[in-house]
């Protein structure tokens, strides 16, 4: 019944007649049907709070925020609202704020709920979201501490707070707290590939790629999503230390461990160029792209080993099959919670807020 009230109120949800037939047309879509009795119902009986609780509800879904602003708003004013559902119109009114981008009225809102209910999860949540979104690691990482067991993902998503923690303080210059981040980082998730990403970037950084590889080598296993920017990284970083033959060792462990992957087979082929194993890469990339038609990178790779072989008329035609597959918008990761799409893989939706969901 969450889609009335913020607590498990349910006999009061569903009693009332305009509630019961408001609520199916919410379970059917039809916000303006379900607007629309809850309308009619609060002409009739303007004292029912519950009514009004649901009829905020509804224009908040439906993107009128100022009205539901304005309906919680009055509740509150009303003197004899009982406690519990006091507690409910605040928390309805800090949704508001926050669905209609208020974030400082949001978070003062949830900070008055969360005064008298410390454990209320969606206020927590929230309030996490609001802190997120706006580099205030310190005080998310606070929240998820108060979330604790109540979310089994809390172990996981302090790792990514960390995490994040740690690029404010790389930005900053201040390497000495990273790295006291990244330790509680992996304290509180060892699993979480994010920390050592970062921490591998701060180590570039301090011209220490060898530190860098061991890093991001451990991440590998830990999220095959993020395979693409640790290849990137790794490859930049066994070049850096002018090591190929470090590179292609490395490929040929990960082909062993993987040899159907397509991004695999692609760095396989970028490190077997770089030790001057021109033909058998070239043999590779054509395969891939036969057996993997959209990995269109692999057309460009077969053409620039070609061109640096010389082999000019058969780059042409490399290139002229890219052309023919190259797509005609932007790949895109999905988030599998709800959907969104976005050109870049990230470790939080920036739509719905839900981690590791991009894929």
């Amino acid at each position: 019944m969450a889609l009335w009230s913020s607590h498990s109120r349910d006999v009061r949800a569903i009693v009332g007649s305009p509630l019961r037939v408001a609520l199916k047309h919410v379970l059917a879509g039809d916000l303006a049907s379900a607007e629309a009795v809850l309308a009619a119902a609060v002409r009739e009986d303007s004292s029912s709070a519950d009514l009004y609780l649901a009829l905020a509800n509804v224009y908040r879904r439906r993107g009128e925020i100022g009205r539901a602003i304005h309906v919680h708003q009055n509740l509150l004013l009303r003197p004899e609202l009982c406690d519990e559902l006091r507690r409910e119109a605040l928390l309805g009114l800090a949704l508001d704020f926050r669905s209609g981008g208020f974030l400082k009225r949001a978070t003062a809102a949830f900070l008055e709920l969360l005064e008298e209910l410390p454990g209320e999860l969606q206020a927590l949540r929230a309030l996490e979201s609001i802190y997120v979104e706006g580099g205030n690691w310190l005080e998310a990482i606070a929240v998820r501490k108060r979330i604790g067991s109540a979310d089994p993902r809390t172990p996981t998503i302090r790792a990514h707070l960390w995490a994040g923690l740690m690029r404010e303080y790389r930005a900053r210059g201040q390497i000495g707290e990273a790295r006291k981040a990244f330790r509680r980082a992996v304290a509180a998730d060892r699993r979480c590939a994010e920390p050592y990403l970062v921490m591998g970037d701060i180590r570039m950084d301090e011209g220490k790629p060898k530190k860098a590889i061991d890093l991001w080598r451990r991440a590998l296993p830990l999220e095959s999503r993020a395979a693409g920017v640790l290849y990137i990284r790794l490859s930049r970083a066994f070049e850096v230390v002018s090591d190929a033959d470090g590179f292609w060792r490395f490929m040929q462990e990960r082909r062993a461990a993987a040899p159907d992957d397509p991004e695999v087979r692609l760095w396989w082929a970028r490190a077997a160029l770089r030790t001057g194993a021109v033909e058998r890469a070239i043999a590779e990339l054509r395969q891939l792209v036969l057996d993997e038609p959209d990995c269109y990178p692999a057309y460009a790779e077969v053409g620039r080993a070609l061109l640096r072989a010389g082999r000019e008329p058969e780059a042409v035609k490399a290139f002229e099959l890219l052309l023919e597959h190259l797509p005609t918008t932007t790949p895109l990761y999905g988030c599998r919670s709800c959907g969104g799409k976005d050109s870049m893989l990230r470790w939080r939706c920036p739509q719905c807020g839900a981690w590791d969901s991009f894929s």
